[in-house]
């Protein structure tokens, strides 16, 4: 009998969910679509209502385009504050149909104030604000008359044309969108009921409820469909409009980019003797990770890609938490370091491959050992397969048993021959 080292790799275990915390602090910047009805403290109310609390600030003069923003005093002294979790941005709601204002104004300044916004808020994440189309459309004009947008035949026309320049720049500047005007446009399409006030542009309270629906749930990552608080609004038509919101945000996530700033934790592990190395493949589009990583063992890092020295054989648990401020996302494996006793004569008289595998391994036999049983047992000892070796290549098909580490035993005339493999 002869003592052979056998490290394995065992299958991964777990992947976490998306983890967020409970208190976020909010920068609303736009205007009167903004103001109206206290689009803040709406989205606020129904954080509270969800169990969730939401310190909010804002920052929307009546007119205001995002270039006004990018030369104001107040509103540079408020993102200069700091400590922004995320900063909501709504433009005028007429610039972005307009093809010179969207491409010469809109877009550069939201490019601008992305970068000051993430100069004074390293985690701070940024929200665009689709805002919605007139109620019968219409041509829209810079007060000059200078430059006009197509002449909209109705709301659907000019809503088409505000959410291809928010999904845009939205894409350009890898930043979520918060849909509004798409759930109002899925409301207006499939019910009489109204969402402009008498001004036929700015919302009444169910279009601004409707809004604070869809960024609650853009800021929170959760449907506002149960909340309580319904703004004085009927419970009933409440809850539509949470369920509208909910249909279009979250069975088009990809669309609005509504886990952008997920990371997504991932490693691989290579192992030499008693020592695992750890390659870091955590991903996030926005925001620099950090990370925690567990051994199992009670040892831990905070290194990206770390190495660990185990001082006994056994089975460990390696768990790493990737997060960038807001959010974080687990990923946990299992690797066993140990010695495995193997009988000196299994190299020769039973071969079997390949390891790992997925639904077969073949077994290849001398002719001593035709006529013999094997037997696969799982982990904890137990009986899972067995057979008769027929030949001296002989074909086990593995596809009812589920993925993990099993011990194959080839017995013959008091000798027993074992080794382990994988199934992923």
């Amino acid at each position: 009998m002869k003592k052979s080292i056998l490290i394995l790799f065992l299958f991964c275990l777990s992947i976490g969910t998306l983890v967020a915390q409970n208190t976020l602090s909010v920068l609303f910047i736009g205007n009167s679509y903004t103001s109206y009805n206290n689009l803040p403290q709406l989205v606020q109310s129904l954080s509270t209502s969800a169990g969730k609390t939401l310190n909010i600030d804002s920052s929307m003069p009546g007119g205001y385009l995002m270039s006004s923003h990018l030369n104001d005093a107040t509103t540079f002294a408020k993102i200069s504050q700091g400590n922004w979790d995320y900063v909501v941005l709504q433009e005028q709601s007429q610039i972005p149909t307009i093809d010179f204002y969207r491409d010469n104004d809109m877009y550069p300044a939201m490019t601008d104030l992305k970068a000051l916004i993430e100069q004074y808020n390293p985690c701070a994440k940024i929200i665009t604000y689709m805002t919605w189309g007139r109620r019968y459309g219409g041509q829209q004009c810079d007060p000059s008359g200078t430059y006009c947008s197509p002449v909209f035949a109705n709301f659907n026309q000019m809503q088409n044309s505000l959410t291809s320049a928010y999904l845009e720049i939205s894409e350009q500047l890898n930043v979520q969108c918060a849909p509004v005007g798409v759930v109002w446009q899925n409301i207006l399409n499939n019910s009489t009921h109204v969402l402009h006030s008498g001004d036929n542009s700015h919302p009444n309270m169910d279009g601004s409820y409707v809004a604070a629906c869809t960024i609650f749930s853009s800021i929170w990552k959760q449907g506002a469909s149960g909340l309580s608080y319904t703004a004085g609004i009927s419970s009933t038509l409440a809850q539509y409009y949470q369920s509208i919101s909910d249909n279009t945000l979250f069975n088009s996530t990809n669309d609005w980019n509504l886990n952008i700033n997920k990371p997504t934790a991932n490693f691989s592990e290579s192992i030499s003797g008693n020592t695992a190395t750890f390659t870091n493949l955590s991903t996030s589009i926005a925001n620099t990770l950090n990370y925690s990583w567990n051994f199992g063992d009670g040892n831990t890092s905070s290194i990206a890609n770390p190495s660990h020295t185990y001082t006994t054989s056994g089975t460990y648990t390696i768990t790493l938490i990737a997060s960038n401020c807001t959010f974080s996302n687990t990923i946990t494996k299992t690797i066993q370091i140990g010695a495995l006793s193997i009988n000196e004569n299994a190299v020769g008289n039973f071969k079997f491959y390949p390891n790992p595998t997925t639904n077969q391994i073949t077994i290849k036999v001398d002719n001593q050992l035709l006529g013999s049983v094997y037997t696969i047992y799982d982990t904890v000892g137990k009986s899972v397969l067995n057979g008769k070796i027929s030949s001296e290549l002989n074909v086990i098909d593995l596809g009812n048993l589920s993925n993990g580490v099993y011990i194959i035993e080839v017995a013959s005339e008091g000798n027993y021959f074992k080794n382990k493999f994988i199934k992923n």
